[in-house]
């Protein structure tokens, strides 16, 4: 912000550490620049400690954990989404939900040259793998249900399957559609428990 006094002189931002430039409501002015406060509360320090897990935490997602996120997010981005979700639930004193990695093969090891895994939420698309990969991974969280898959062949497509609670999925789960001819399995690692996500 550039502020112009009667002199003329222009001032912009901090002047030395007495002054600043500024604005209020559309109205230029200059004030006297107050060193801002850290009182480093113990409430403070929680928010600060919470944040930086959480910048931690994203850094540490692979590709397709993070796509979701961006793929779900609503005007902000998948970053800002995840570290709100992060805060809250380290807020409410809960274990942060990550995305569980989903893999995908066709049933049997070929490639399908025109065929795709189509993942939905509400309409949007998340994911749209091409099936000529044989196999590749994909990434939900439970909280974020239900999911639509579809399988496609050229244009045509067919949906095969709604997901409304990961928890409660056979996995492995075998996507199938007689009429496009496809058969893809979907599998979590052996082992792994889908966690519940927030209330």
């Amino acid at each position: 912000m550039k502020v112009t006094n009667a002199l003329g002189m222009v001032f912009s931002g901090a002047i030395g550490k007495s002054i600043v430039a500024s604005s209020w409501k559309g109205i230029q002015y200059i004030r006297a620049y107050a060193k801002p406060s850290d009182p480093k509360t113990e409430r403070q320090t929680k928010v600060r400690q919470d944040f930086s897990n959480a910048v931690k935490a994203w850094r540490a997602l692979d590709a397709r954990q993070k796509r979701f996120y961006d793929r779900i997010a609503k005007g902000i981005s998948g970053f800002n989404l995840f570290v709100s979700r992060f805060m809250q639930a380290a807020n409410s004193r809960r274990s942060p939900e990550l995305p569980v990695i989903i893999h995908w093969r066709t049933e049997d090891g070929l490639p399908v040259e025109e065929g795709m895994l189509v993942v939905r939420k509400s309409g949007r698309q998340l994911f749209a793998d091409s099936l000529k990969e044989v196999e590749g991974e994909i990434a939900l969280t439970p909280s974020d249900t239900p999911y639509t898959f579809l399988l496609k062949r050229g244009a045509r497509k067919e949906t095969v399957l709604t997901v409304s609670d990961l928890r409660e999925t056979d996995w492995p789960s075998v996507l199938t559609s007689r009429g496009l001819g496809l058969r893809v399995v979907l599998d979590i690692t052996p082992g792994l428990e889908v966690e519940a996500g927030p209330e």
